[in-house]
């Protein structure tokens, strides 16, 4: 008996820390899809984002929801768990596909569902298995309201203000920059994986006068170009010569830092 509603208090605690887990990132699943009706008329760019978001943030939500409902379901049944839970696990489509499968027969059709939506192509698909899912389990995902909304977009901007002041690497630089633009031209915020930054950028381009334009686009450049040299580097006859090219392409971006700071700061804080 005492094993029992010692289980029963772990399942309890399980549960109200997965609730709270799952408040915090589907509110920042919803703040990004936000950005993805801009880029309705270019699918191609608006797959890249949505399977991006999949990736990168929905794909750890999901984790965390089949890793803990594989883990209530065990102390449900007597077996022992862990003490500690990893909440930053992320499983692999294997192990998903398994505890999901593994799940009481009420549950697992739809957590099958919802694993098969990371394969596909649309966040909208993802959330609709996820609310199903997460009711079934006794779960809610959350409507969020506007004043929740502003707060994250501040905090995610202030968020983004600090990483492009800081940041010193010429290629992660530009996306960080992109992104607080975005933010401050279309209120709204953004991910910007490397195959759509040029897209965003020309999305950009049309809200910004041309000068600044033009230096996202002179950056841009030339990072693709930086990548280039240092990947032919390796192992090249002519290595010394690509380095020198590499030196001074590195110099390039090191004058452009300060001008793409400046315009990034200056609009964050209008």
């Amino acid at each position: 008996m005492e094993k029992s509603v010692e289980n029963a208090e772990k399942r309890s605690e399980l549960l109200d820390t997965l609730q709270n887990q799952l408040n915090e990132a589907t509110l920042d699943l919803h703040i990004y899809t936000k950005a993805l009706p801009l880029f309705e008329d270019d699918p191609s760019t608006s797959d890249i984002l949505h399977k991006h978001l999949l990736d990168t943030v929905a794909a750890p939500i999901a984790d965390k929801l089949l890793y803990t409902l594989d883990m209530n379901n065990k102390l449900k049944h007597g077996v022992e768990i862990g003490e500690n839970e990893n909440w930053a696990l992320l499983l692999s489509t294997v192990d998903r596909a398994s505890l999901a499968k593994a799940l009481p027969e009420s549950l697992s059709v739809k957590a099958q569902s919802l694993v098969e939506t990371l394969a596909g192509k649309r966040v909208e698909s993802f959330m609709d298995a996820l609310k199903a899912l997460a009711e079934d389990s006794g779960m809610i995902v959350k409507n969020f309201d506007e004043s929740l909304e502003l707060s994250k977009l501040q905090a995610y901007h202030k968020d983004l203000t600090e990483q492009v002041s800081s940041e010193t690497d010429y290629v992660a630089f530009l996306p960080k920059v992109v992104a607080l633009l975005f933010l401050k031209v279309h209120n709204r915020a953004i991910q910007v994986p490397e195959r759509a930054l040029s897209a965003i950028i020309t999305r950009l381009k049309d809200k910004l006068p041309d000068s600044a334009g033009k230096l996202l686009t002179d950056y841009h450049n030339a990072t693709a170009t930086l990548l280039a040299l240092r990947a032919a580097a390796t192992g090249a006859e002519d290595e010394d010569c690509l380095v020198d090219r590499i030196l001074t392409k590195e110099e390039l971006l090191q004058e452009m830092i300060p001008k793409l700071k400046a315009l990034a700061l200056e609009k964050s804080e209008n």
